[in-house]
């Protein structure tokens, strides 16, 4: 946003923890410009729980992004008990797989070179052979909930932990509309 003359940051965010800089520096510089009025929040990307802890201790943090989903639920083991305990949100990406939870991606799909999952190891063909059984679960589960794959995938997200808010990428407005679906579907017991 921008007014007269000034600019102000809605969340800041640091994108990368830089590990060569301080974490406690870093904060210090997003703290003051909180002070100067010109950032409100401020989050991490792919913070370690000890570098959140480090960050949050002199700046508080709004929130911290991490790839999550069902298939890589790693920040459950040390990142979530951190932010559960001082109170910090939690901003997801990738939360759909990179587009293999939404169950338009089989064992025979195969990328043009160039095309993000190219390069990217759980496209290759072996470990989309192998990762194949969870997406047959997850589109189980869907039809058993009467959802898309991919709302599905958000709506295990969004009933994990109340302070969890997946960003999920499309470019297309449909697939939009499908993921803004889940918004109004809970899983029960």
């Amino acid at each position: 946003m921008t007014g007269i003359g000034q600019v102000l940051a809605s969340t800041m965010p640091e994108h990368r923890v830089a590990p060569n800089v301080p974490m406690e520096g870093v904060a210090g510089v997003v703290k003051g410009l909180m002070q100067e009025g010109k950032v409100l929040h401020w989050g991490l990307s792919e913070a370690s729980a000890g570098s959140i802890c480090r960050a949050h201790s002199v700046c508080p943090l709004s929130a911290v992004q991490s790839e999550y989903a069902i298939w890589w639920r790693e920040p459950e083991t040390k990142i979530f008990p951190t932010l559960q305990e001082l109170d910090i949100g939690f901003v997801p990406y990738c939360p759909l797989g990179r587009a293999f939870l939404t169950g338009t991606i089989d064992e025979s799909s195969r990328f043009p070179k160039g095309d993000r999952p190219y390069n990217l190891p759980q496209f290759q063909p072996e470990a989309l052979k192998h990762n194949m059984p969870l997406v047959y679960l997850v589109k189980k589960w869907a039809k058993r909930k009467g959802v898309t794959p991919a709302q599905f995938a958000l709506i295990w997200m969004l009933s994990r932990k109340p302070w969890i808010a997946p960003i999920p990428g499309t470019t297309n407005p449909d697939h939009l509309d499908d993921f803004l679906g889940a918004a109004s579907v809970r899983l029960t017991p």
